[in-house]
């Protein structure tokens, strides 16, 4: 099922492979960093708990889920066009379905999909969508409202969320891709959210729980600061590789790898023990996957 957002750092390409990972999740799936959902939707769980800082995300789900109709009525006004995207720009609502319908265009409608706010909430991203570009996909929110059904969400801080998750969840975090060093192309837009201090929070947690026989996957920058925060007595880590042209600048588009570290309690080492490269390596994606 494909998410009905285009997020910056979604994992659509990623969920086919993470899905493989976590089909036996039988009891409650978790997401401390919701985003568009890609890996939610694509692995159907039948109990989730899906959390988010972001006010405005949070409040779009709860619309999808709960007033999908109404939601398909108010985007079906609305036309691509540039006059129309700076009056959504420059809304203020606390109204929920103005604000998902808001959200929703803006994210159909902005360059290459971004949604950003600046220091003072105001939206910033400048008009840019593609040629025959549609706002409204009315069979794809219903099916999304459909999984959604599943769903409780929250609007959370990751830390509180953390706080509450219990030892037989599934969880799946995706944090904002930040390093302690200023050369990362993320850095720049995530420290004021996700700081280098908030990385070792969500590394000491993930380890604790891990080590506990907890099961979570964690997908995060590529990078040998990261991965050390790591307990890799706890972890198998996987390198995988994407294409990025997010990126304003030229520097960071191209092949991007990522780190994804999962659990020995979702993949043990004997699952590894055939593999050349030994365990605590990274793998190219294709011996998760089996195709790239």
């Amino acid at each position: 099922m494909t998410p009905f957002l285009k997020w910056a750092g979604g994992k659509r390409w990623l969920a086919p492979a993470l899905k493989r990972l976590l089909a036996e999740c039988s009891t409650r799936y978790v997401e401390p960093f919701l985003g568009s959902g890609a890996v939610f939707f694509a692995l159907g769980a039948r109990r989730a708990w899906l959390c988010d800082v972001n006010p405005e995300l949070i409040a779009t789900f709860g619309i999808v889920k709960e007033r999908v109709e109404d939601l398909i009525a108010s985007l079906s006004t609305l036309d691509v066009d540039r006059n129309v995207y700076k009056v959504l720009a420059a809304q203020r609502s606390s109204d929920p379905l103005q604000r998902a319908t808001r959200l929703i265009y803006l994210n159909r409608t902005a360059f290459n999909g971004i949604y950003r706010v600046n220091l003072q909430g105001h939206f910033n991203v400048p008009f840019g969508c593609k040629p025959g570009t549609k706002i409204l996909d009315e069979l794809g929110l219903r099916k999304c409202s459909a999984a959604l059904q599943a769903a409780s969400l929250s609007e959370l801080d990751y830390r509180d969320s953390l706080e509450r998750i219990r030892e037989d969840d599934w969880v799946y975090i995706d944090p904002p891709y930040t390093v302690n060093h200023d050369s990362n192309g993320f850095r720049r837009y995530n420290e004021r959210l996700f700081s280098w201090k908030d990385q070792e929070h969500l590394a000491r947690w993930a380890s604790s729980f891990a080590q506990g026989g907890g099961r979570v996957v964690v997908s995060n920058a590529m990078h040998p600061e990261v991965l050390a925060l790591y307990q890799h007595s706890c972890f198998t880590a996987l390198t995988v590789e994407r294409a990025s042209n997010m990126a304003a600048a030229n520097q960071y588009r191209g092949t991007r790898q990522e780190l994804l570290l999962v659990s020995k309690a979702i993949v043990p080492d004997e699952a590894w023990a055939e593999r050349p490269l030994g365990k605590n390596l990274p793998y190219p994606v294709d011996d998760l996957t089996g195709e790239r």
